[in-house]
């Protein structure tokens, strides 16, 4: 029961809206609205509000989502676009640019000159030396061959050309335990969470019953009961 306003739920329970619902704030998903609400329910279930009426809490509830939602919604949007597995994420550019500028001449020159003797002798008397001038030969031939050759060869050429480009080297992975990676993305996800349950503690009243005299008894200073008392 509550002391001094009225818990969050107790307006739950009365099925009164705690977010208004023709002027829901804004979300970087639909799907995700259900499950941050309840978190914000739950989380404040036993807490009084800190306005006089219920309306009061309401606008002040979706005043506050409003003007906090649009920061932890870019904070949301980085981590779905983040990939928790890819720890190493990078481009190497490299530009290249090469210049090829090659001459070449070459002159040769070529020479050949031969010579060649041959002779066939015919005796009928083998065992006999020939004398100077061969007159014992029966037959003789002699054959002289004489080859002169002469060449030159001359390459003239050039070759210029040049290069440009760019080549890229795209580096992607994970270095680590991917469960505990996982882990820690879950973990980043429930903070945000927690981060805007805390944005919304200065809507609720720090005070809470604690059965003293003051609070307790036959005197009530509930907004919702009034000034009772006994004489």
């Amino acid at each position: 029961m509550s002391t001094f306003t009225i818990t969050l739920g107790e307006i739950v329970e009365s099925e009164l809206p705690v977010f208004d619902p023709n002027n829901k704030y804004p979300i970087f998903d639909e799907a995700y609205r259900q499950g941050l609400e309840i978190k914000i329910i739950n989380h404040y279930w036993l807490y009084e509000i800190g306005q006089e009426t219920i309306q009061i809490f309401q606008f002040a509830m979706n005043r506050k989502m409003w003007e906090i939602m649009p920061y932890y919604n870019q904070l949301y949007e980085s981590l779905i676009e983040l990939d928790p597995l890819a720890t190493m994420d990078y481009t190497d550019i490299a530009n290249i640019h090469s210049t090829n500028d090659t001459t070449t001449n070459q002159t040769g020159t070529n020479s050949t000159e031969s010579d060649a003797k041959s002779r066939a002798v015919t005796s009928d008397t083998p065992q006999v030396h020939l004398s100077g001038d061969e007159d014992y030969a029966t037959s003789a031939a002699d054959s002289i061959t004489n080859t002169t050759g002469s060449g030159s060869t001359i390459t003239d050429g050039s070759q210029n050309g040049t290069t440009d480009g760019n080549t890229a080297r795209t580096v992607k992975g994970s270095q680590g335990h991917q469960a505990a990676l996982l882990m820690q993305y879950r973990q980043s996800i429930l903070n945000i969470d927690m981060n805007i349950i805390a944005d919304l503690e200065s809507l609720f009243m720090s005070l809470w019953d604690n059965g003293d005299e003051f609070a307790g008894g036959e005197m009530y200073y509930g907004w919702t009961y009034g000034w009772i008392g006994s004489l």
